[in-house]
């Protein structure tokens, strides 16, 4: 399979009909919340909302767009949600800690 880029984003070719049934934005946004879902788990675990607030100073980033980030409202940066790891101390793997379920290929 040949991966093409193009700019900033990858594009597979010649995907599965059932993946494009499924549709990528949907796949897109189910990673998302799951991400956001692990975030909320893990700062909710190891913070308050006080100490959360004092992080914006580090990421660059306002508490309510990390709050948009735990709801899977929000798209980001992969820069923007390691600033938020580094300072959060939480380890990449954690956040990351989910699988998703493909469509079977024919």
């Amino acid at each position: 399979m040949v991966v093409c880029a193009h700019k900033y984003f990858l594009r597979l070719p010649n995907l599965s009909p059932k993946y494009s049934q499924m549709g990528e934005k949907s796949l897109a946004i189910d990673i998302r919340e799951q991400i956001g879902k692990n975030l909320k788990k893990l700062i909710d675990d190891k913070y308050d909302e006080t100490a959360l607030r004092k992080i914006d100073a580090f990421t660059g980033k306002d508490y309510s767009w990390i709050g948009k980030v735990q709801k899977g409202k929000r798209n980001f940066r992969i820069d923007s949600l390691i600033n938020l790891l580094i300072a959060l101390k939480i380890q990449p793997k954690d956040i990351f800690d989910f699988t998703i379920k493909f469509p079977k290929g024919d």
